[in-house]
This record gives C-alpha cells, structure tokens and sequence, in this order.
C-alpha cells in the first residue's frame, strides 16, 4: 500500500508542472548550448513547505496564471523492482472574481468552481477537495482553494474505469448545471514515451553523470523533471525542469546535480514528459486542454 501511495503522490506532483508549461520568474539557461535550458523549480530544498502556491502534493507552481484546465495522463512509474502503470484525468476551473491572498495583499490563487459534471472516456469524474501548501510570514499554512475533478486508474480500473490510450484520443464531456449548453470534444493523445536513465559515479565524490534516453518523435520538445525523494518519504521534491529537443537522447550536465545537497536524499526521479497541448473557447471559458504520455524512473542515489 505504502509504494501505490507514493506513486500516486508522484503523479499527482507531476500534474500542474507539465499542464501548464510556462517559464518561472527565475531560470537557470545554459548558454553553451541552445538545444535545451534547465529551470530551477526548487532553490531551498530543506524547506518541506513549498513556499509558492502548491499543492498538497509538493508541486511547485504559480496558480495565479492558470486559467480553466483540463489534463489527461497515461502514466509509467519504473523502479528498480518493475514498471507500473496508472491513467489520471483531472480538471479545475477557477473563478477570477475570487482571488485568495497571502496576508500582505499578495495574490495566491483563485478559488475554484464546480460548474457541472464532467466526464472522461464517458465515465462521471468525482469531486474531490483542492488544497494548497503555502508560507505565509515564515509560517506554513493550508488553505481549502475549493473543488477539482478528479479520475485515476490504479489496476484494473480501479477506483475509476477511466482508461488512457496513447496516439488515439480520451472523449471529453461537460454537462452544466442548470442552463447552458453542453460542450463535447477529443482530447489527443500524445505517443508513448519510454525512457532509459545511466547513472554513473557517486554523490560523496560529486561525480555523478547523466545520460538520458527515449523513444524520439523527432520534433518538438519534451519535458524532463528531475526531483528527490528523503529516506522513509513518500514525497518527492521537484528541482529542475528541463525542456529539450525530442531526439531521443539528452546528457545532462553533471554540475546541475553534484552542486544539490544529496546527502540528505535517498532517490532520484528523472520524469519524460510528451504532451500535445490546446485551447478551446476564449475569455472566462477558454479552457487549456493538456494530454501527456509520462514516464519516471526511481533510482537510489549512489
């Protein structure tokens, strides 16, 4: 049970970092070579609360940008025992008339709406709470943002018959309550992506090397995560997200590694992200529609 939960909690910090992919006020370029750049997400890597807007799951993320989102995900999660495979379908709507604060007038998020049903592959998603972590004056607080839509397929479609397929489509249907019309579309899928992770050398003498492979579509980019796990955790912390040509092969820089402080880490998780992203609608109902083929890899720090 313990190693569902902490898949499940991998999934769920992948979620908002690859549904809506935009650059965070501070990056991290690599100006020798133009064909990728790394974005520090993390810079205090002790700190268990996530000091802007995330969630309950450790993701890092500005939610005052987000607008009505709609994200699909056929999900592999490697460790050194085998490969697991999960299908999540989640989806907020935020209601920018209801701004949440920090206590110095700072925006935070929105609070979110449940505006009617919405279903998957035809399958009702469930309403489930939406929390977020946040620092407020030093201090670690939580805040209830409202509701989100919520499908995952752990084994067999359990708890949810919702199903992910790669390179077809997952059916989308929104139902709403008392007027209004209904709105239907196909969501596409990305092709699957499956990925190899070398990791050579060791942490004590900080030279650990990185090579990083997977299955190229050829154009494009790709996301890559890379977080930490903490020994006996089920969180991992996000650090760097990395953008690259889909070429099926990245060597990541050793120096992004051997400089973070892995002697207080157990794991690694290196995450490849292919997506196909959209939009439909405009203002108040513009909706980002975000599918993902997702694969991370658990590797014990050597």
């Amino acid at each position: 049970m313990k190693k569902i939960l902490t898949y499940l909690i991998i999934s769920a910090s992948i979620f908002l970092l690859v549904s809506c992919d935009k650059p965070a006020p501070t990056q991290l370029v690599d100006d020798t070579d133009r064909d990728f750049e790394v974005e520090l997400l993390n810079k205090n890597l002790d700190d268990q609360y996530i000091t802007s807007g995330s969630d309950t799951s450790g993701i890092t993320q500005d939610l005052t940008g987000i607008t009505n989102l709609i994200s699909v995900s056929g999900i592999k999660i490697t460790d050194k025992i085998r490969t697991r495979k999960f299908s999540l379908a989640q989806s907020m709507f935020f209601d920018k008339s209801k701004p949440i604060k920090y206590s110095d007038g700072r925006l935070l998020s929105y609070q979110t709406l449940t505006p009617g049903i919405i279903k998957f592959n035809g399958t009702e998603a469930n309403i489930v709470p939406y929390t977020i972590r946040f620092r407020d004056k030093g201090l670690p607080m939580d805040t209830l943002v409202g509701n989100k839509y919520l499908l995952y397929n752990i084994f067999g479609g359990v708890p949810d018959p919702f199903y992910f397929s790669y390179n077809s489509s997952v059916s989308f249907e929104f139902i709403p309550y008392g007027n209004g019309n209904n709105i239907s579309f196909p969501i596409i899928t990305p092709q699957e992506i499956i990925g190899t992770v070398t990791l050579s050398g060791n942490r004590s003498d900080k030279n650990l090397e990185t090579t990083l492979r997977w299955n190229p579509e050829g154009h494009k980019r790709i996301l890559i995560i890379v977080g930490l796990m903490r020994p006996n955790q089920l969180s991992s912390i996000p650090v760097y997200k990395i953008r690259v040509r889909d070429s099926g092969e990245f060597i990541f820089p050793g120096r992004y590694l051997n400089q973070l402080p892995l002697e207080n880490f157990e794991k690694i998780i290196f995450t490849f992200v292919r997506s196909n992203e959209g939009y439909h609608g405009d203002g108040s109902n513009e909706l980002l529609v975000s599918a993902q083929s997702i694969h991370s890899i658990v590797i014990e720090i050597p």
